[in-house]
């Protein structure tokens, strides 16, 4: 572990040392799309989908240029995501208070027209859930008696395209699609209160579609 933080460490300093590092903002209006596939059609609890809902993620981003037309972009968002899910015919929201570490490439294509280039975006990232706030649900349950059932971590691939159009000598502004995937279940191994565990009843990932907007400095 010791050797991969120092590798880690090295590169990125040999990034920083032979790049040109751009600082900038991002706001980006968010799908949350829920996945919801229920595991076990032998216990009493049935799981579901609880349609989705628009959020908004924002936060600065760091891009770190290896040539004229590659970058490694890296950021720290902050996203208020939507969790719905159905569990036996009542409706639950949560809000998953969310810190989204992108570890990201970029490819620039050449002008396609004066200061306007197309770019393409495809890594990973890492979903830091800090907080399962309770939303709402049907009137039957009470915020007292909600059950948090969320996971810490979530790991995703994420990819986006879109435009930069240059405003001087540094600035740009920059506006494009993306689509963030979620691979791990982000249900616990907690109980469910019937003798099971909600990450063996069902399986939940959250996914991202979504427009993204900002500015490079």
């Amino acid at each position: 572990m010791k050797k991969l933080s120092l590798l880690f460490l090295s590169f990125i300093i040999a990034t920083t040392a032979f790049s040109q590092i751009k600082v900038g903002l991002r706001f980006a209006p968010s799908l949350c799309i829920n996945r919801v596939k229920d595991l076990n059609s032998n216990d009493l609890l049935s799981f579901s989908n609880n349609s989705s809902g628009v959020r908004f993620a924002f936060g600065p981003t760091v891009d770190f240029k290896l040539g004229q037309n590659f970058a490694f972009s890296t950021g720290a968002w902050y996203l208020s995501s939507r969790a719905g899910i159905t569990i036996t015919g009542y409706k639950e929201v949560s809000s998953l208070q969310t810190i989204q570490l992108p570890i990201t490439f970029k490819a620039y294509t050449n002008e396609i027209a004066t200061n306007m280039k197309i770019y393409f975006q495809l890594g990973g990232m890492a979903n830091i859930i800090f907080n399962d706030k309770y939303v709402k649900s049907d009137p039957s349950i009470s915020a007292s008696s909600y059950n948090k059932k969320y996971s810490f971590f979530d790991f995703s691939i994420y990819m986006g395209t879109g435009v930069t159009y240059k405003i001087g000598n540094s600035n740009e502004l920059f506006a494009g699609v993306y689509y963030n995937r979620g691979l791990l279940n982000l249900l616990m191994n907690k109980s469910d209160g019937l003798g099971g565990h909600y990450n063996k009843d069902a399986q939940y990932n959250m996914d991202q579609a979504g427009l993204e907007v900002g500015m490079r400095f």
